[in-house]
Formats: structure tokens, sequence, C-alpha cells
């Protein structure tokens, strides 16, 4: 798959966890978008947490389908047969209550699961996600999203997550990260987690 001027293989991404950060406008969703593509044509299928509905018209061009999380009324169903069939898929967030969380939830809980039975690729990709696994907050979604960064390779599931403020994601999941996109950052707490996850001096981190 070709992203911006260098090149990565299927094998060099599939099953990872991914990590693509950087303030508002530094192009993050466009890199998302790049490798969510170039995933599908490489006949990798992908889930997409969608809370702004930045995905619906890929979806489209890709043959897959969007779902409102807060209409979805068997989430684990759909998941098992999003898994079984190789299905992809979007889920809509806009809606921001209880029911589109909690459906949510049990959506990914039942990739986790189905995927124990069939372990086939896939990718979770998830946009904003400093809002799904914040740091020091768990909760249901989080609970599973970590486990796949931790687990998910043994099931052919990979995790590819999208945040302007790196320092509010759940250290359990970033450190995970196999592969960073380190796009443009100034808040000083999202520069130490660049200090964190950049093998070079701090002087040069921030220099770069």
């Amino acid at each position: 798959m070709n992203v911006g001027n260098f090149i990565l293989s299927k094998e060099d991404i599939l099953r990872k966890c991914v990590a693509i950060l950087g303030i508002r406008g530094s192009g993050k969703s466009n890199t998302a978008m790049v490798l969510s593509e170039e995933l599908v044509r490489e006949g990798v299928p992908v889930t997409i947490v969608d809370p702004d509905g930045e995905y619906q018209d890929l979806m489209r061009v890709m043959g897959g389908r969007t779902i409102v999380a807060s209409e979805l009324k068997d989430p684990f169903s759909e998941a098992y047969l999003d898994v079984k069939e190789g299905r992809n898929c979007s889920i809509d967030m806009e809606d921001w209550n209880s029911d589109s969380f909690e459906n949510l939830a049990m959506y990914l809980e039942g990739i986790w699961k189905t995927s124990r039975e069939f372990k086939k690729d896939r990718f979770i990709v998830v946009e904003e996600a400093h809002e799904f696994i914040p740091q020091g907050r768990e909760n249901q979604i989080s609970d599973v999203l970590t486990r796949i960064a931790l687990r998910g390779r043994k099931r052919g599931l990979g995790l590819l997550i999208i945040s302007q403020r790196s320092a509010k994601v759940s250290k359990n999941v970033l450190t995970q990260g196999e592969i960073y996109f380190l796009h443009k950052v100034v808040h000083p707490a999202d520069m130490r987690v660049y200090k964190e996850l950049i093998p070079i001096s701090s002087s040069e981190v921030e220099r770069e």
C-alpha cells in the first residue's frame, strides 16, 4: 500500500496496533482514510468507529455499509456476520448518546468473541480515540479495545487509533503501537507523549 512517499506492504501492517496522532487539521483523517482504503483494496475488511460521519462516502465507494449505532438492533449478530462474511462497516456515532455507546460496546465485544471462532483478518479503526479509550477512565468500550490492542493479533485483529490529543489516549493501548504516524502537535502534554514514543533526544523531537 502506498502511503505518502513510502510504501508499506500488507504484511507490514496486518494484525498490528497502529496510531495516527496530531492536532486538528494536521492531516490525520486523510492518513487514516488512505490506510483504510488500501487495507480494503488488499482484502482486509475494516470496521470504523466514526464519530463525525466522515467515512460514509468511503464505505459506499468500497462496497461497505454504515450503521447508525443508536439504531443498531442486534449488535452482536451484526458483528458476527461482519466477521464471518468479511463485510466492511462504519459505525456512525454522531448521535453520541448512551444507546449508541452501549450498542458500540456490544458490537465490539461481538467482533472480539467471533474472531476467536473464525480468526479472519480485520482492522478496527477508531477515530477520536481519546473519547473511547481515555487515559485513566475505563469503560466497556475501552475494555474490549484494550484487549484487541494487547491480544488481537492471535485472532486476526489489528487496531488503528486516531486522536488529536495523544496525552488523553489510554497508555495501555498507545504503548502497544508498532507503527506511529506522528503529525504536528503543539500542546506540551502531547509533546511529552511524542518524546516517550520516539527513540531520539527530546530536543530533536521538539525540533522535528
